[in-house]
Protein backbone atom coordinates (compact mmCIF):
# COMPACT_ATOMS: atom_id res chain seq x y z
CA UNK A 1 0.00 0.00 0.00
CA UNK A 2 1.17 3.76 -0.69
CA UNK A 3 1.68 5.37 2.52
CA UNK A 4 4.17 8.04 1.76
CA UNK A 5 3.59 12.12 1.89
CA UNK A 6 2.50 13.31 -1.71
CA UNK A 7 3.65 16.00 -3.51
CA UNK A 8 2.49 18.13 -6.17
CA UNK A 9 3.62 19.46 -9.53
CA UNK A 10 2.48 22.49 -11.13
CA UNK A 11 3.69 21.43 -14.35
CA UNK A 12 1.45 18.90 -15.80
CA UNK A 13 3.21 15.52 -17.62
CA UNK A 14 1.59 14.03 -21.35
CA UNK A 15 -0.12 10.88 -21.39
CA UNK A 16 1.63 8.42 -23.27
CA UNK A 17 -1.66 7.20 -24.07
CA UNK A 18 -3.30 9.28 -27.37
CA UNK A 19 -6.40 10.51 -26.68
CA UNK A 20 -7.73 10.18 -30.11
CA UNK A 21 -7.58 6.05 -28.59
CA UNK A 22 -9.29 6.54 -25.96
CA UNK A 23 -12.36 8.47 -27.23
CA UNK A 24 -12.40 5.58 -29.92
CA UNK A 25 -13.14 3.27 -26.55
CA UNK A 26 -15.91 3.83 -25.14
CA UNK A 27 -15.00 1.45 -22.31
CA UNK A 28 -11.76 2.02 -21.19
CA UNK A 29 -12.29 -1.67 -19.18
CA UNK A 30 -11.70 -2.85 -22.78
CA UNK A 31 -8.29 -0.90 -23.05
CA UNK A 32 -5.39 -2.73 -21.91
CA UNK A 33 -2.40 -1.07 -20.69
CA UNK A 34 0.29 -0.56 -18.25
CA UNK A 35 -1.10 2.66 -17.90
CA UNK A 36 -4.38 2.97 -15.76
CA UNK A 37 -7.14 4.83 -17.21
CA UNK A 38 -10.53 6.26 -15.75
CA UNK A 39 -13.08 8.16 -16.55
CA UNK A 40 -14.72 10.71 -13.96
CA UNK A 41 -17.29 12.90 -13.73
CA UNK A 42 -17.65 16.45 -12.37
CA UNK A 43 -17.76 14.90 -8.62
CA UNK A 44 -14.76 12.83 -8.74
CA UNK A 45 -16.79 9.48 -9.03
CA UNK A 46 -15.11 6.50 -11.49
CA UNK A 47 -17.55 5.98 -14.77
CA UNK A 48 -15.34 3.88 -16.59
CA UNK A 49 -11.71 2.08 -15.68
CA UNK A 50 -9.58 -0.70 -17.11
CA UNK A 51 -7.94 -3.07 -14.98
CA UNK A 52 -4.79 -1.26 -14.39
CA UNK A 53 -6.06 1.90 -13.24
CA UNK A 54 -7.07 -0.42 -10.28
CA UNK A 55 -3.56 -2.22 -9.95
CA UNK A 56 -1.82 0.94 -10.01
CA UNK A 57 -3.56 1.84 -6.72
CA UNK A 58 -2.84 -1.70 -5.20
CA UNK A 59 -6.63 -2.57 -4.79
CA UNK A 60 -8.98 -5.56 -5.57
CA UNK A 61 -11.13 -4.69 -8.35
CA UNK A 62 -14.29 -5.05 -6.32
CA UNK A 63 -13.44 -2.75 -4.20
CA UNK A 64 -16.34 -0.57 -3.12
CA UNK A 65 -14.14 2.72 -3.74
CA UNK A 66 -15.41 4.19 -6.90
CA UNK A 67 -14.20 8.47 -6.59
CA UNK A 68 -10.54 9.31 -6.42
CA UNK A 69 -10.98 10.98 -2.79
CA UNK A 70 -12.16 7.29 -1.81
CA UNK A 71 -8.85 5.55 -3.68
CA UNK A 72 -7.45 8.73 -1.80
CA UNK A 73 -8.35 7.83 1.57
CA UNK A 74 -7.36 4.22 1.09
CA UNK A 75 -3.71 4.90 0.39
CA UNK A 76 -3.24 7.71 2.99
CA UNK A 77 -5.76 10.10 4.91
CA UNK A 78 -2.95 12.92 4.18
CA UNK A 79 -3.22 13.19 0.27
CA UNK A 80 -7.62 13.56 0.58
CA UNK A 81 -7.20 16.75 0.70
CA UNK A 82 -4.88 17.25 -2.48
CA UNK A 83 -6.65 15.16 -4.17
CA UNK A 84 -9.43 17.68 -3.97
CA UNK A 85 -7.93 20.48 -4.45
CA UNK A 86 -6.56 18.42 -8.15
CA UNK A 87 -10.81 18.19 -8.79
CA UNK A 88 -11.39 21.62 -8.19
CA UNK A 89 -8.64 22.79 -9.79
CA UNK A 90 -7.30 21.11 -12.60
CA UNK A 91 -4.33 23.09 -13.97
CA UNK A 92 -2.62 21.55 -11.18
CA UNK A 93 -2.15 18.84 -13.24
CA UNK A 94 -0.43 16.46 -11.71
CA UNK A 95 -0.12 14.70 -8.33
CA UNK A 96 2.90 12.15 -7.27
CA UNK A 97 3.07 9.93 -4.72
CA UNK A 98 5.96 7.83 -3.46
CA UNK A 99 4.78 4.33 -1.86
CA UNK A 100 7.10 2.99 1.19
CA UNK A 101 9.19 0.67 -1.42
CA UNK A 102 10.31 3.93 -3.49
CA UNK A 103 8.21 3.19 -6.19
CA UNK A 104 6.41 6.19 -8.20
CA UNK A 105 2.59 6.57 -9.10
CA UNK A 106 1.63 9.64 -11.28
CA UNK A 107 -1.86 10.63 -11.21
CA UNK A 108 -2.83 12.65 -14.00
CA UNK A 109 -5.89 14.53 -14.99
CA UNK A 110 -6.99 16.42 -18.66
CA UNK A 111 -10.24 17.84 -19.23
CA UNK A 112 -12.34 16.30 -21.83
CA UNK A 113 -14.96 18.13 -24.15
CA UNK A 114 -17.79 16.32 -22.71
CA UNK A 115 -19.06 16.57 -18.61
CA UNK A 116 -16.26 13.76 -17.44
CA UNK A 117 -12.43 14.14 -17.05
CA UNK A 118 -9.83 11.75 -18.07
CA UNK A 119 -7.56 10.41 -15.30
CA UNK A 120 -4.33 8.84 -16.27
CA UNK A 121 -1.70 7.07 -13.75
CA UNK A 122 1.57 5.60 -14.79
CA UNK A 123 3.07 3.48 -12.29
CA UNK A 124 7.05 3.97 -12.56
CA UNK A 125 9.83 2.24 -11.40
CA UNK A 126 11.89 2.21 -8.34
CA UNK A 127 14.27 4.90 -7.98
CA UNK A 128 17.89 3.95 -7.14
CA UNK A 129 18.94 2.50 -4.31
CA UNK A 130 19.29 4.59 -1.31
CA UNK A 131 22.45 2.67 -0.04
CA UNK A 132 25.03 2.40 -3.43
CA UNK A 133 28.39 3.03 -2.36
CA UNK A 134 30.20 4.51 -5.80
CA UNK A 135 30.28 8.30 -5.53
CA UNK A 136 29.10 10.23 -8.78
CA UNK A 137 32.47 11.88 -8.71
CA UNK A 138 34.26 8.89 -9.17
CA UNK A 139 31.60 6.66 -10.76
CA UNK A 140 29.09 9.54 -12.32
CA UNK A 141 26.19 7.73 -9.83
CA UNK A 142 23.88 8.58 -7.15
CA UNK A 143 24.68 7.44 -3.78
CA UNK A 144 23.22 8.17 -0.46
CA UNK A 145 26.10 6.65 2.46
CA UNK A 146 25.35 4.49 4.80
CA UNK A 147 24.49 6.57 8.58
CA UNK A 148 27.60 6.83 10.64
CA UNK A 149 29.92 6.59 7.57
CA UNK A 150 31.28 9.49 6.87
CA UNK A 151 34.73 8.42 6.02
CA UNK A 152 33.50 8.33 1.75
CA UNK A 153 32.71 12.16 2.64
CA UNK A 154 36.45 13.08 3.11
CA UNK A 155 37.59 10.63 0.10
CA UNK A 156 35.19 12.76 -2.42
CA UNK A 157 36.51 15.85 -1.18
CA UNK A 158 40.13 14.71 -1.32
CA UNK A 159 39.36 13.35 -5.05
CA UNK A 160 37.67 16.99 -6.02
CA UNK A 161 41.00 18.84 -4.39
CA UNK A 162 43.03 16.91 -6.29
CA UNK A 163 41.00 17.30 -9.85
CA UNK A 164 42.02 19.75 -12.28
CA UNK A 165 41.00 22.81 -12.56
CA UNK A 166 38.04 22.22 -15.24
CA UNK A 167 36.08 21.16 -11.72
CA UNK A 168 35.17 25.00 -10.94
CA UNK A 169 33.34 24.59 -7.90
CA UNK A 170 31.86 22.32 -5.16
CA UNK A 171 28.97 23.55 -3.15
CA UNK A 172 27.22 22.03 -0.38
CA UNK A 173 24.03 21.63 1.13
CA UNK A 174 24.01 20.92 5.10
CA UNK A 175 20.56 20.25 6.25
CA UNK A 176 19.49 19.57 9.99
CA UNK A 177 16.10 18.41 10.31
CA UNK A 178 14.49 20.51 12.97
CA UNK A 179 11.72 18.61 15.67
CA UNK A 180 13.56 15.32 14.75
CA UNK A 181 14.09 13.95 18.45
CA UNK A 182 10.32 14.29 19.41
CA UNK A 183 9.61 11.95 16.54
CA UNK A 184 12.12 9.31 17.91
CA UNK A 185 11.36 10.13 22.45
CA UNK A 186 7.40 9.26 21.19
CA UNK A 187 6.96 7.19 18.27
CA UNK A 188 10.38 5.48 18.90
CA UNK A 189 13.38 4.77 17.14
CA UNK A 190 11.90 2.54 14.41
CA UNK A 191 9.97 5.16 13.46
CA UNK A 192 12.57 8.03 13.79
CA UNK A 193 14.74 5.26 11.31
CA UNK A 194 11.73 5.13 8.66
CA UNK A 195 11.48 8.95 8.67
CA UNK A 196 15.08 8.96 8.19
CA UNK A 197 14.38 7.15 5.20
CA UNK A 198 11.87 9.01 3.71
CA UNK A 199 13.85 12.62 4.18
CA UNK A 200 16.49 10.92 2.43
CA UNK A 201 13.70 9.81 -0.81
CA UNK A 202 12.53 13.87 -0.76
CA UNK A 203 16.17 14.89 -0.97
CA UNK A 204 17.02 12.66 -3.91
CA UNK A 205 13.85 13.66 -5.76
CA UNK A 206 15.14 17.35 -6.50
CA UNK A 207 18.99 15.95 -6.84
CA UNK A 208 20.32 15.95 -10.55
CA UNK A 209 22.00 12.68 -11.67
CA UNK A 210 25.33 13.87 -10.94
CA UNK A 211 24.73 15.43 -7.46
CA UNK A 212 25.81 13.47 -4.53
CA UNK A 213 23.68 12.18 -0.87
CA UNK A 214 25.20 11.54 2.19
CA UNK A 215 23.99 10.72 5.07
CA UNK A 216 26.45 12.72 7.36
CA UNK A 217 25.05 11.70 10.95
CA UNK A 218 22.01 11.41 12.99
CA UNK A 219 19.37 14.03 11.63
CA UNK A 220 21.50 15.71 9.33
CA UNK A 221 22.29 14.67 5.58
CA UNK A 222 24.49 16.45 2.62
CA UNK A 223 24.25 17.56 -0.76
CA UNK A 224 27.62 18.15 -2.79
CA UNK A 225 26.86 20.02 -6.74
CA UNK A 226 30.23 20.08 -8.87
CA UNK A 227 30.17 22.36 -11.87
CA UNK A 228 26.41 24.36 -11.39
CA UNK A 229 26.39 28.00 -11.27
CA UNK A 230 26.80 28.79 -7.71
CA UNK A 231 25.32 29.89 -6.05
CA UNK A 232 21.90 29.98 -7.97
CA UNK A 233 22.03 25.92 -8.14
CA UNK A 234 21.97 25.13 -4.10
CA UNK A 235 19.72 28.82 -3.61
CA UNK A 236 17.00 27.21 -5.68
CA UNK A 237 17.76 23.16 -4.30
CA UNK A 238 17.68 24.62 -1.01
CA UNK A 239 14.45 26.35 -1.20
CA UNK A 240 12.90 23.43 -3.09
CA UNK A 241 14.37 21.40 -0.13
CA UNK A 242 12.69 23.48 2.23
CA UNK A 243 9.06 23.28 0.84
CA UNK A 244 9.39 19.63 0.56
CA UNK A 245 10.29 18.95 4.59
CA UNK A 246 7.82 20.84 5.88
CA UNK A 247 4.82 18.93 4.18
CA UNK A 248 3.56 16.20 6.35
CA UNK A 249 5.01 12.54 6.34
CA UNK A 250 2.86 9.34 7.58
CA UNK A 251 5.12 7.10 9.80
CA UNK A 252 3.77 3.96 11.31
CA UNK A 253 0.44 5.25 10.13
CA UNK A 254 0.67 8.51 12.09
CA UNK A 255 1.18 11.90 10.94
CA UNK A 256 4.49 13.95 11.62
CA UNK A 257 5.47 16.98 10.61
CA UNK A 258 9.17 18.45 10.85
CA UNK A 259 11.37 21.08 9.17
CA UNK A 260 14.89 21.38 7.98
CA UNK A 261 17.50 24.30 8.25
CA UNK A 262 20.41 24.26 5.79
CA UNK A 263 23.10 25.61 5.62
CA UNK A 264 25.18 26.36 2.77
CA UNK A 265 29.05 26.83 1.53
CA UNK A 266 30.33 27.33 -2.01
CA UNK A 267 33.97 26.55 -2.79
CA UNK A 268 36.38 27.45 -5.97
CA UNK A 269 39.47 25.63 -6.55
CA UNK A 270 41.74 29.03 -6.85
CA UNK A 271 40.19 30.63 -4.28
CA UNK A 272 39.46 28.24 -1.03
CA UNK A 273 40.62 25.35 0.46
CA UNK A 274 38.11 21.72 0.46
CA UNK A 275 39.29 21.46 3.87
CA UNK A 276 36.76 24.09 5.33
CA UNK A 277 34.25 23.26 2.58
CA UNK A 278 32.20 20.95 5.33
CA UNK A 279 32.77 23.17 8.24
CA UNK A 280 31.48 26.41 6.46
CA UNK A 281 28.03 24.58 5.62
CA UNK A 282 28.05 23.32 9.44
CA UNK A 283 28.77 26.28 10.67
CA UNK A 284 26.17 28.30 8.35
CA UNK A 285 23.68 25.09 9.67
CA UNK A 286 24.19 26.29 13.11
CA UNK A 287 23.40 29.97 12.75
CA UNK A 288 20.16 28.68 10.66
CA UNK A 289 19.18 26.55 13.75
CA UNK A 290 19.65 29.51 16.28
CA UNK A 291 18.13 32.29 14.63
CA UNK A 292 16.04 31.07 12.24
CA UNK A 293 14.62 27.68 12.17
CA UNK A 294 13.07 26.26 8.41
CA UNK A 295 15.08 28.82 6.91
CA UNK A 296 18.69 28.58 4.79
CA UNK A 297 21.76 30.43 5.54
CA UNK A 298 24.73 31.27 3.27
CA UNK A 299 28.57 30.67 5.20
CA UNK A 300 29.62 34.10 5.78
CA UNK A 301 33.51 34.91 7.61
CA UNK A 302 31.83 36.37 10.59
CA UNK A 303 30.47 32.85 11.21
CA UNK A 304 33.71 31.89 11.93
CA UNK A 305 34.71 34.02 14.36
CA UNK A 306 31.90 33.94 16.66
CA UNK A 307 32.08 29.67 16.61
CA UNK A 308 35.77 30.96 17.82
CA UNK A 309 33.99 33.20 20.64
CA UNK A 310 31.76 30.51 21.30
CA UNK A 311 34.85 27.49 21.83
CA UNK A 312 36.76 30.35 24.43
CA UNK A 313 33.48 31.03 26.29
CA UNK A 314 33.15 27.46 26.46
CA UNK A 315 36.22 27.18 27.56
CA UNK A 316 36.58 29.65 29.99
CA UNK A 317 32.84 28.46 31.34
CA UNK A 318 34.71 25.09 32.53
CA UNK A 319 37.33 27.04 34.49
CA UNK A 320 35.18 29.08 35.86
CA UNK A 321 33.94 27.45 38.74
CA UNK A 322 37.50 26.43 39.87
CA UNK A 323 38.88 30.00 39.61
CA UNK A 324 35.36 30.95 41.68
CA UNK A 325 34.96 33.22 39.26
CA UNK A 326 31.03 32.78 39.44
CA UNK A 327 28.58 34.06 42.10
CA UNK A 328 25.27 34.74 43.40
CA UNK A 329 23.22 37.78 43.58
CA UNK A 330 20.00 37.63 45.44
CA UNK A 331 16.69 39.49 44.52
CA UNK A 332 14.67 40.09 47.62
CA UNK A 333 10.72 38.77 47.95
CA UNK A 334 8.58 40.74 50.04
CA UNK A 335 4.85 40.04 51.36
CA UNK A 336 2.29 42.72 49.74
CA UNK A 337 0.30 43.06 52.76
CA UNK A 338 3.58 44.93 54.80
CA UNK A 339 5.59 44.96 52.17
CA UNK A 340 8.52 42.80 54.42
CA UNK A 341 10.98 40.62 52.86
CA UNK A 342 10.03 36.38 53.22
CA UNK A 343 12.74 35.52 50.85
CA UNK A 344 14.95 35.78 48.10
CA UNK A 345 15.56 34.72 44.69
CA UNK A 346 18.99 33.33 44.12
CA UNK A 347 20.34 34.36 40.30
CA UNK A 348 23.60 33.35 39.12
CA UNK A 349 26.25 36.01 37.62
CA UNK A 350 29.78 34.91 35.99
CA UNK A 351 32.60 38.35 36.26
CA UNK A 352 34.57 36.96 33.39
CA UNK A 353 38.38 38.63 33.93
CA UNK A 354 38.89 41.04 31.38
CA UNK A 355 35.13 40.72 30.14
CA UNK A 356 33.29 42.09 32.93
CA UNK A 357 29.62 40.44 34.31
CA UNK A 358 28.50 38.08 31.50
CA UNK A 359 24.90 37.62 31.18
CA UNK A 360 23.27 33.87 31.85
CA UNK A 361 21.49 34.24 29.01
CA UNK A 362 24.57 33.78 27.14
CA UNK A 363 26.17 31.13 29.83
CA UNK A 364 23.33 29.03 30.67
CA UNK A 365 22.20 27.65 27.46
CA UNK A 366 26.01 26.89 27.15
CA UNK A 367 26.43 25.20 29.93
CA UNK A 368 23.06 22.99 29.39
CA UNK A 369 24.26 22.47 25.66
CA UNK A 370 28.24 21.35 27.12
CA UNK A 371 26.59 19.45 30.50
CA UNK A 372 28.25 22.00 32.80
CA UNK A 373 24.92 23.15 34.50
CA UNK A 374 25.20 19.67 36.17
CA UNK A 375 28.46 21.14 38.27
CA UNK A 376 27.18 24.63 38.31
CA UNK A 377 23.71 23.57 39.51
CA UNK A 378 25.27 21.36 42.24
CA UNK A 379 27.32 24.70 42.85
CA UNK A 380 24.62 26.91 42.67
CA UNK A 381 22.22 24.57 45.51
CA UNK A 382 25.18 24.84 47.98
CA UNK A 383 26.25 28.19 48.24
CA UNK A 384 22.12 29.28 48.12
CA UNK A 385 21.99 26.93 51.17
CA UNK A 386 25.05 28.08 53.24
CA UNK A 387 24.20 31.46 52.29
CA UNK A 388 20.64 31.77 53.46
CA UNK A 389 21.83 30.14 56.70
CA UNK A 390 22.71 33.51 58.15
CA UNK A 391 19.46 34.76 57.18
CA UNK A 392 16.51 34.49 59.73
CA UNK A 393 14.30 31.58 59.94
CA UNK A 394 11.40 32.92 58.22
CA UNK A 395 13.23 33.67 55.32
CA UNK A 396 13.21 31.29 52.50
CA UNK A 397 15.72 30.81 49.32
CA UNK A 398 14.47 30.17 45.99
CA UNK A 399 17.21 28.22 43.43
CA UNK A 400 16.27 28.29 39.16
CA UNK A 401 16.72 24.18 38.27
CA UNK A 402 17.66 23.35 34.73
CA UNK A 403 15.59 20.77 32.76
CA UNK A 404 18.67 19.43 32.31
CA UNK A 405 19.53 18.47 35.84
CA UNK A 406 16.48 16.37 35.91
CA UNK A 407 18.07 14.46 33.00
CA UNK A 408 20.66 11.87 34.73
CA UNK A 409 18.44 11.37 37.93
CA UNK A 410 21.06 12.72 40.34
CA UNK A 411 18.84 15.97 41.04
CA UNK A 412 17.72 14.61 44.70
CA UNK A 413 20.75 13.27 45.71
CA UNK A 414 22.13 16.86 45.07
CA UNK A 415 19.42 18.67 47.00
CA UNK A 416 19.69 16.14 49.86
CA UNK A 417 23.54 16.73 49.83
CA UNK A 418 22.85 20.72 49.70
CA UNK A 419 20.40 20.67 52.79
CA UNK A 420 22.89 18.27 54.62
CA UNK A 421 25.84 20.15 54.38
CA UNK A 422 24.28 23.93 54.89
CA UNK A 423 22.13 22.26 57.49
CA UNK A 424 19.03 24.35 56.14
CA UNK A 425 15.67 23.47 57.03
CA UNK A 426 14.18 22.02 53.53
CA UNK A 427 11.40 23.88 53.94
CA UNK A 428 13.22 26.97 53.33
CA UNK A 429 14.28 25.90 50.46
CA UNK A 430 11.94 26.50 46.95
CA UNK A 431 12.83 25.08 43.98
CA UNK A 432 11.83 27.49 40.53
CA UNK A 433 11.26 24.97 37.56
CA UNK A 434 9.35 26.17 33.93
CA UNK A 435 6.14 24.34 32.03
CA UNK A 436 9.34 23.67 29.12
CA UNK A 437 10.74 21.07 32.09
CA UNK A 438 7.53 19.64 32.43
CA UNK A 439 6.79 18.79 28.69
CA UNK A 440 9.50 16.08 28.47
CA UNK A 441 9.94 12.96 30.06
CA UNK A 442 7.16 13.92 32.38
CA UNK A 443 6.99 10.54 34.24
CA UNK A 444 10.46 10.70 35.48
CA UNK A 445 10.28 14.61 35.94
CA UNK A 446 7.32 14.06 38.19
CA UNK A 447 8.94 11.50 40.38
CA UNK A 448 12.07 13.41 41.25
CA UNK A 449 9.92 16.36 42.29
CA UNK A 450 7.48 14.42 44.58
CA UNK A 451 10.83 12.96 45.77
CA UNK A 452 11.83 16.68 46.52
CA UNK A 453 8.76 17.60 47.70
CA UNK A 454 8.52 14.88 50.26
CA UNK A 455 11.83 15.77 51.71
CA UNK A 456 9.65 19.15 52.96
CA UNK A 457 10.71 21.75 49.78
CA UNK A 458 8.68 23.84 47.96
CA UNK A 459 8.49 23.72 44.42
CA UNK A 460 6.90 26.66 42.10
CA UNK A 461 6.24 27.14 38.83
CA UNK A 462 7.99 29.90 37.07
CA UNK A 463 6.53 31.92 34.44
CA UNK A 464 3.44 30.62 34.56
CA UNK A 465 1.07 31.34 31.50
CA UNK A 466 3.48 31.52 28.95
CA UNK A 467 3.23 27.86 28.16
CA UNK A 468 0.30 25.98 26.84
CA UNK A 469 -0.33 23.56 28.83
CA UNK A 470 0.00 25.39 32.12
CA UNK A 471 -3.14 24.35 33.67
CA UNK A 472 -2.87 20.73 33.18
CA UNK A 473 0.24 20.15 35.56
CA UNK A 474 -1.04 22.00 38.28
CA UNK A 475 -3.24 19.40 38.80
CA UNK A 476 -0.57 16.18 38.20
CA UNK A 477 2.77 18.09 39.80
CA UNK A 478 3.49 19.36 43.63
CA UNK A 479 3.34 22.90 43.09
CA UNK A 480 2.97 25.30 46.12
CA UNK A 481 3.62 28.23 44.35
CA UNK A 482 2.45 30.16 41.27
CA UNK A 483 4.77 32.89 39.99
CA UNK A 484 3.43 35.55 37.49
CA UNK A 485 5.41 36.02 34.64
CA UNK A 486 6.69 39.86 34.33
CA UNK A 487 5.36 40.03 30.46
CA UNK A 488 1.67 40.04 32.36
CA UNK A 489 2.69 42.42 34.45
CA UNK A 490 4.80 45.00 32.13
CA UNK A 491 1.26 44.81 30.04
CA UNK A 492 -0.68 45.73 32.91
CA UNK A 493 -2.43 48.49 31.20
CA UNK A 494 -4.20 46.36 28.79
CA UNK A 495 -7.52 45.01 29.53
CA UNK A 496 -6.43 41.18 28.65
CA UNK A 497 -3.76 40.72 30.66
CA UNK A 498 -5.16 42.31 33.77
CA UNK A 499 -8.17 39.58 33.21
CA UNK A 500 -5.25 36.94 33.03
CA UNK A 501 -3.21 38.43 36.57
CA UNK A 502 -7.01 38.07 38.14
CA UNK A 503 -7.75 34.80 36.62
CA UNK A 504 -4.10 33.25 37.81
CA UNK A 505 -5.11 35.04 41.39
CA UNK A 506 -8.32 33.48 41.70
CA UNK A 507 -7.25 30.24 40.70
CA UNK A 508 -4.17 30.22 43.11
CA UNK A 509 -6.38 31.21 45.61
CA UNK A 510 -8.68 27.85 44.87
CA UNK A 511 -5.83 25.62 44.57
CA UNK A 512 -4.47 27.05 47.56
CA UNK A 513 -0.93 28.00 46.15
CA UNK A 514 1.03 31.21 46.81
CA UNK A 515 1.08 33.84 43.97
CA UNK A 516 4.12 35.41 43.40
CA UNK A 517 4.37 38.49 40.84
CA UNK A 518 7.50 38.94 38.88
CA UNK A 519 8.60 41.94 37.25
CA UNK A 520 6.83 44.60 39.40
CA UNK A 521 8.30 48.02 38.49
CA UNK A 522 5.75 50.72 39.82
CA UNK A 523 3.16 51.36 42.23
CA UNK A 524 0.29 51.31 39.95
CA UNK A 525 1.54 47.96 39.36
CA UNK A 526 1.91 47.20 43.19
CA UNK A 527 -1.16 48.22 44.19
CA UNK A 528 -3.36 46.38 42.02
CA UNK A 529 -1.60 43.37 42.08
CA UNK A 530 -2.16 43.14 45.96
CA UNK A 531 -5.73 44.54 45.42
CA UNK A 532 -6.40 41.47 43.45
CA UNK A 533 -5.63 39.03 46.21
CA UNK A 534 -1.55 38.59 44.98
CA UNK A 535 0.29 37.94 48.00
CA UNK A 536 4.11 38.21 46.99
CA UNK A 537 6.10 40.58 44.38
CA UNK A 538 9.73 41.14 43.35
CA UNK A 539 10.82 43.76 40.91
CA UNK A 540 13.27 46.54 40.93
CA UNK A 541 10.29 48.41 42.59
CA UNK A 542 11.61 46.57 45.70
CA UNK A 543 15.22 45.80 44.37
CA UNK A 544 17.48 45.03 42.50
CA UNK A 545 19.28 41.67 42.56
CA UNK A 546 22.45 42.44 45.00
CA UNK A 547 25.43 40.33 46.06
CA UNK A 548 25.19 38.77 49.61
CA UNK A 549 26.98 40.93 51.06
CA UNK A 550 23.79 43.44 50.60
CA UNK A 551 20.89 41.39 51.66
CA UNK A 552 21.09 41.67 55.23
CA UNK A 553 19.88 45.61 55.19
CA UNK A 554 16.71 44.78 53.04
CA UNK A 555 15.92 42.22 56.12
CA UNK A 556 13.89 44.26 58.93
Amino acid sequence: MLKTSLVQENATKSSPISMQDIHRNGDLAAIHSSCGLAYIDSTGQVISANPAFFECFQIPLDSHARSLSDLAAYLNPLIVHSVQKLLTNPSVGMIELISDDQKTVNLHLAELKQVYRLVVVESLPSRKSLTQTQNNFLKNQNCLLPMKDRGMLNDILAHWKACDSHADSLAMLMIGLDRFKPINETLGHDAGDQLLNFVAQRILRVCRSDDMVVHYEGDKFVVLQINQDQPVSITKMAERLLELLKRPFLIIGQQANISASIGLAVLHHETQSVDDLTKHAELALYEAKNNARGHYIFFESSFEKKALEQHDLEVSLRRALLLQELTLFYQPQVNMSDNKVVGFEALIRWERPGKGMISPTSFIPLAESTGEIHEIGKWVLQTACREAMSWPEHITIAVNVSPVQFENNQLVSTVKAALASSGLNPQRLELEITEGLLIKNIETTLEQLWAIQAMGVSIAMDDFGTGFSSLSYLNSFPFSKIKIDQSFVHSMQTDKSRALIRAILSLGNALDMKTLAEGVETEEQSDYLALNGCMEAQGFLISKPVPFSETQQLIT
